[in-house]
């Protein structure tokens, strides 16, 4: 199992000179090789990969026009090769679009280190640290603010410079299995809105953190940037202004989902929970919601959620992206097709006269979802809801084991 760490890093001015060659290097050969490839393809028709582009990188470095490559590490430069061909590949298998150059300014820049990582933690202030790599020898301070394990193996580091010049490292650990004992048998459906973003089938609501109060602040910062003349230094001074909101709402929004998502997984209070497989990419096309959407961050807490899940002995289920969770009463399984517009947040069941409130309602549907998989349930002990989603083949159920 794979661990990561990420920390803060306060470079020396001359340890920062060394990584912005380090980011410019890796750069400049992952843009180098995907023109190469790309060129390649379009004059001879066949495609290029990790094996030719070594060998050609080798050429580079030989020649005097690019000799400045051997002032950073060779490992670094092939990692960089390795992560195009990655990118390659998911384009192939339709999990990406085609792959982008890399930009030099106001952008994330990052360069891996595959191996020859050591941890120094100094024992007279064990809330600092130093890292060691090829070329640093001398050692990077970084913040210890969380124990690292002691049984973990160093795989990789990735160091990271952000758009508001913050300089980071995240280091991977592989450390062993271990196989959790979760003896809870209770079952949590979670159902995503944009009103309240988690809903949870025991009638909890949490609502992410009202960011719009922001949008002010975006809107003048960015008035200010697109005033100001290219090139000049008053530009850097509100990008970097600019910069720094967004990074901001980011922290605050991460903040929030970590928070939820732990207290969700911990303390064994549940054994399984259900989530809902939405189409977030086929719902930001309605325009009028899209800002919201993207406002709730849906796919980087299921992401969260799936890991800490997994950890914690929790299996994660997702519900079909088609079955009615909404529209569905939680009691007797009667399918209110008026559900389906927006604006109704309460309706009463025609068939047995419940009451619901719509994302409430929505949550107990994908708990009793999860029902379905329980063990050594008699078929008398299922409710109308159980039945209707036994006899419907196209609610199949996609499970992730935790």
């Amino acid at each position: 199992m794979l661990i990561t760490y990420k920390f803060r890093i306060y470079p020396t001015r001359e340890q920062e000179e060394k990584l912005s060659k380090h980011f410019g290097h890796t750069r400049f050969v992952y843009n180098f090789f995907l023109n190469y490839a790309s060129t390649i393809y379009k004059v001879m028709g066949r495609s290029t990969y990790y094996n030719e582009w070594a060998s050609v990188l080798t050429k580079l470095k030989r020649m005097d026009k690019y000799s400045w490559l051997k002032e950073v590490n060779s490992q670094m430069l092939q990692q960089s090769l390795k992560d195009l061909e990655r990118a390659f590949k998911n384009f192939f298998k339709k999990q990406a679009g085609y792959p982008r150059f890399k930009k030099k300014k106001f952008s994330r820049q990052t360069f891996r280190v595959p191996q020859h990582i050591q941890l120094y933690i100094k024992e007279d202030n064990p809330k600092y640290g130093l890292i060691f790599v090829p070329k640093f020898k001398e050692g990077i301070k970084f913040r210890l603010h969380r124990k690292i394990t002691k049984d973990g193996k160093i795989k990789q580091a990735t160091f990271i410079k952000t758009a508001t010049n913050k300089y980071y490292v995240a280091i991977v650990f592989e450390v062993k299995d271990v196989k959790v004992q979760n003896t809870s048998t209770n079952i949590l459906g979670i159902d995503l809105g944009i009103k309240d973003t988690i809903t949870l089938s025991d009638g909890r609501k949490y609502s992410m953190p009202d960011l719009f109060e922001y949008e002010k602040r975006l809107k003048r910062l960015h008035k200010r940037l697109s005033r100001k003349q290219k090139g000049s230094k008053n530009r850097d001074k509100a990008r970097l202004r600019l910069a720094k909101l967004y990074e901001k709402i980011a922290n605050i929004k991460s903040d929030w989902i970590h928070k939820i998502t732990h207290s969700l997984t911990s303390k064994n209070q549940v054994g399984k929970i259900v989530v809902e497989a939405l189409n977030i990419k086929g719902m930001v096309q309605n325009h009028k919601l899209a800002k919201h959407i993207h406002m709730q961050s849906w796919g980087k807490f299921k992401e969260l959620l799936e890991y800490k899940a997994k950890r914690c002995g929790i299996e994660i289920i997702k519900a079909d992206r088609y079955y009615p969770s909404s529209q569905m009463c939680s009691e007797c399984g009667y399918i209110n097709k008026e559900v389906k517009n927006l604006s109704i947040r309460e309706w009463t069941c025609l068939e047995c006269g419940a009451h619901h409130d719509r994302d409430v309602n929505a949550a107990k549907n994908l708990a009793k979802y999860g029902l379905i998989l329980s063990v050594g349930r008699e078929p008398s002990e299922f409710t109308p809801v159980d039945r209707a989603l036994a006899a419907e083949p196209k609610w199949g159920l996609r499970v992730i084991t935790g």
